[in-house]
C-alpha cells in the first residue's frame, strides 16, 4: 500500500480556524469542511509545505508554529486508490493576505472555534479539533 505524508496545518487569526469546504460531489468526503494539507515527499521540509500550500490554496501567508501530534488513516485518494495517510499536524498563525480560494475549494471562512460544532468536518480534522478542545470528544 502506497503511503502519503500530509502537514496538516490548524490556521489560527484571533479565536477562530480557517476552514475550507470542498465542493460538492468532490472525494474522499462530499461536502465537508476540512484543514489545510501540504505533501511533503523528501523533496519539501514540512514547514515549507504547509506554508507553499496554504497560500497557493487560501492566498495569505503564515508563521508555522508549534508541531504537536500526527494521526493516520486508510482511504481513496483523489485518484481513487486506497493509501495509508499520514497526518503530521501543527499550528499555523495568520500572518498577512487576502482570502482568495483557489480553484477546487468551493468557500473559506474563519470559523470561530466556539462554533466549530456547527460544521460538518471530515473525521482526520474532527479528531485534531478533538485533541485541541476545540470540540468534544
Amino acid at each position: 500500500m502506497q503511503t502519503k505524508v500530509l502537514v496538516v496545518g490548524v490556521v489560527r487569526k484571533d479565536n477562530a480556524v480557517l476552514m475550507r469546504k470542498k465542493p460538492d460531489g468532490s472525494a474522499p468526503y462530499k461536502e465537508t469542511w476540512y484543514l489545510f494539507g501540504g505533501e511533503t515527499d523528501g523533496s519539501r521540509v514540512p514547514d515549507d509545505a504547509i506554508r507553499e500550500t496554504v497560500l497557493f490554496q487560501a492566498g495569505i501567508t503564515i508563521a508555522v508554529g508549534q508541531k504537536f501530534s500526527w494521526d493516520t488513516e486508510i482511504k481513496h485518494d483523489l485518484d481513487g486508490i486506497e493509501k495509508y495517510f499520514v497526518y503530521l499536524d501543527v499550528l499555523c498563525d495568520y500572518s498577512g493576505g487576502e482570502l482568495i480560494p483557489a480553484p477546487g475549494i468551493e468557500k473559506l471562512e474563519w470559523v470561530s472555534t466556539e462554533d466549530l460544532h456547527q460544521y460538518d468536518i471530515v473525521p482526520p480534522s474532527r479528531i485534531l479539533f478533538q485533541k485541541l478542545g476545540y470540540l468534544p470528544e
